[in-house]
């Protein structure tokens, strides 16, 4: 080989291997370019679903998304807390909506695809249920498809709880049921006493006339007392916020005010009332203690006319200044069956009235459980019929404001 020729291949040979080392080079350079832009787009990516997700979590309703083939592939936080420990994420609507009303609607709105809105109404074991306890929840859905691609769809599901709107509907026209069955039967006695003395010679037999009168005077308190207690518990219960006046007051006090309006019933009855309540300063709502403490007494003189009862009112307060005071009746006491609804507007325990006798309102439970939650506090009975029954209200430290002695009633 010439010496030229000795060059030339070691020239190409030189260039050969810097055009493999820039190939290589390019090569090393396009695959980390490739990476470095997987990379970008996939914390773009995540970024972009964490910002999804944040604007999920924001909404005040649960939210679901399904894709096309029927699976939950989105939730926020809401939903999560319905569901708990369930991993739903992945899962068919089948398997998540164990309801079938649910079910059903996204099923239809997938096969459409056209928008649902409607109100469902979950029985008590649904995981929709779990905050209405053994009643129905009621649930506003909105279902509705979105088309990401054309060839590409996903169902959004949204829900809000309207249970307890729906609940206070259904107590309203109970009160509003309950009230004119009350009213109707005082008025229907006192309309046809009065058709009775209006008529001739109504009025000649002053015995009968006099009976009627009598009649009529009582079923006027009743009704008196039935507007009185529907007013209270109406404030009590007002969505707007009622004025609550705090104030210190001495609770024995108070106790001894109630016992001496009590004092005729007490007589009468020869029942007996024991008071030991510390001559101690509470804060609260005067007007509304006195309530509490009349209807709660009076409630155990009521229901327990038969023979002489003993009333017992005890009271302490702790070093925390929590303030707790017990009724206490050696009365015929209150059936197991009948506890759980004493608190319930016009429930009442007695069965044994007769018509000339004048019921109570079976507003008075009612009203003491409401003031006394407006106080921040809890009642509880317990009763074991025949021997004794137990009211004990428990109530926390109450400060009065700085600026006026008012607070509000919720």
């Amino acid at each position: 080989m010439t010496y030229f020729a000795f060059a030339c291949a070691l020239i190409l040979g030189i260039l050969f291997l810097r055009a493999s080392r820039k190939l290589r080079n390019s090569e090393e350079y396009n695959t980390q370019l490739r990476r470095d832009i997987r990379n970008r787009n996939e914390a773009r990516n995540k970024t972009h679903q964490r910002e999804i997700q944040r604007l999920l979590d924001a909404l005040p309703y649960p939210f679901f998304s399904i894709s096309e083939k029927g699976h939950v592939i989105r939730i926020n936080r809401h939903s999560e807390e319905i569901f708990e420990d369930r991993d739903i994420k992945d899962r068919s609507i089948r398997q998540v909506f164990l309801d079938s009303p649910i079910y059903s609607s996204i099923k239809s709105v997938l096969d459409t695809p056209a928008p649902y809105r409607g109100t469902l109404r979950l029985p008590p074991g649904s995981p929709f249920s779990s905050r209405a306890g053994d009643k129905d929840s009621h649930w506003e859905i909105d279902v509705r498809p979105l088309a990401l691609q054309s060839n590409s769809l996903e169902v959004q599901l949204m829900m809000r709880d309207i249970t307890a709107s729906v609940h206070a509907d259904q107590v309203r026209q109970d009160f509003v049921a309950n009230a004119s069955h009350e009213l109707r039967t005082p008025l229907s006695i006192i309309s046809g006493y009065l058709e009775n003395l209006t008529e001739e010679g109504g009025l000649d037999n002053k015995a009968l006339a006099q009976k009627m009168l009598n009649t009529m005077d009582r079923h006027v308190v009743r009704i008196n007392c039935i507007v009185e207690d529907m007013l209270v518990i109406s404030k009590l219960e007002s969505d707007e916020a009622a004025p609550l006046k705090l104030a210190p007051f001495n609770i024995a006090g108070c106790v001894r005010d109630i016992i001496e309006r009590l004092e005729p019933i007490i007589e009468q009855q020869k029942a007996s009332v024991e008071v030991n309540v510390p001559g101690i300063q509470i804060t609260g709502d005067h007007f509304y203690w006195t309530q509490i403490l009349f209807n709660l007494v009076e409630n155990a003189l009521k229901q327990n006319t038969a023979a002489p009862v003993t009333i017992r009112i005890d009271g302490e307060q702790n070093k925390k200044g929590n303030f707790t005071i017990r009724i206490t009746d050696n009365g015929i006491g209150i059936p197991g069956s009948d506890l759980p609804f004493i608190f319930k507007r016009f429930y009442r325990v007695e069965k044994h009235h007769t018509q000339s006798q004048v019921k109570g309102t079976g507003l008075g439970l009612s009203i003491v459980k409401r003031a006394i939650e407006a106080h921040g506090g809890n009642i509880s009975a317990a009763s074991t019929p025949g021997d004794q029954t137990i009211f004990t209200i428990t109530l926390p430290p109450i400060e009065a404001p700085n600026d006026r002695n008012e607070g509000r009633l919720a």
